[in-house]
C-alpha cells in the first residue's frame, strides 16, 4: 500500500516537444538518362559518349515541417547549372510519407513542381524535348509538374543531424540523384 502522502502528491507530466522543423542542403550532383541524352554533343559533363550518366552542378535546400511521427509536409527550391550547363532550378511544395526505424528512416513524395531552365534552342542541335516542350518564356524554358516523386534516405549522424540522399525520377526521360545533410532547427 502506498502511503498517504504519496498519493496525496499531485501527478507531473513531462511533455517533451519533438522538434518539428529541419533545413537541409543538398549537392545536385549526378542525373541518370535511361535512353541517353537527347543532345549528348551539348553536355560538357557527361561521363560517357551517349550521356548515360551525367554531372549537375547545384544545390538544392528543404524546409521540412513534421506534422507527426509519419509524415511532413516539405518546401524545395534549387538552383543548379543542368547537363548543357546551363542556369536551371525548381520549386516544390508538398506532402511526405515517412518509415522510420533505428537510425534510419525512408520517405516518398508525389506532389507539385515547377522547373525551369535558360532555353536550350540556343544550341543547334536541340530539337523539342517530351520534358519542356516548346514552353518557352523571356528566354527560359519552364514546365510546371502536377504530380513529381520523389524518393529520399536518412541515416542519422548525431541527434541534431542526418545524412540525407534523394532520387527523384523524371518519367523515362531522367533520373537525378541529391546527397545532403538535414539538421533540426
Amino acid at each position: 500500500m502506498w502511503p498517504a502522502s504519496v498519493l496525496a502528491q499531485p501527478l507531473e507530466c513531462t511533455y517533451v516537444q519533438v522538434p518539428i522543423w529541419h533545413l537541409s542542403v543538398q549537392y545536385l550532383g549526378l542525373t541518370y538518362h535511361p535512353g541517353g541524352g537527347n543532345t549528348p554533343e551539348v553536355y560538357p559533363l557527361k561521363l560517357d559518349k551517349k550521356a548515360y550518366l551525367v554531372l549537375d552542378v547545384g544545390v538544392a535546400a528543404n524546409l521540412d515541417y513534421r506534422l507527426n511521427n509519419y509524415s511532413f509536409l516539405r518546401f524545395t527550391s534549387a538552383l543548379y547549372k543542368d547537363c548543357a550547363f546551363v542556369t536551371a532550378g525548381c520549386a516544390h511544395l508538398g506532402p511526405r510519407l515517412e518509415l522510420s526505424w533505428g537510425d534510419n528512416s525512408v520517405n516518398a513524395g508525389i506532389s507539385p513542381i515547377f522547373s525551369f531552365r535558360r532555353d536550350w534552342h540556343r544550341f543547334e542541335q536541340y530539337k523539342d524535348d517530351e520534358f519542356y516542350g516548346d514552353r518557352v518564356y523571356q528566354g527560359w524554358q519552364y514546365r510546371f509538374f502536377p504530380f513529381a516523386v520523389e524518393f529520399e534516405y536518412f541515416r542519422k549522424i548525431n541527434e541534431s543531424a542526418e545524412f540525407q540522399w534523394s532520387i527523384i525520377p523524371g518519367g523515362e526521360l531522367i533520373v537525378t540523384s541529391l546527397f545532403g545533410v538535414r539538421i533540426r532547427l
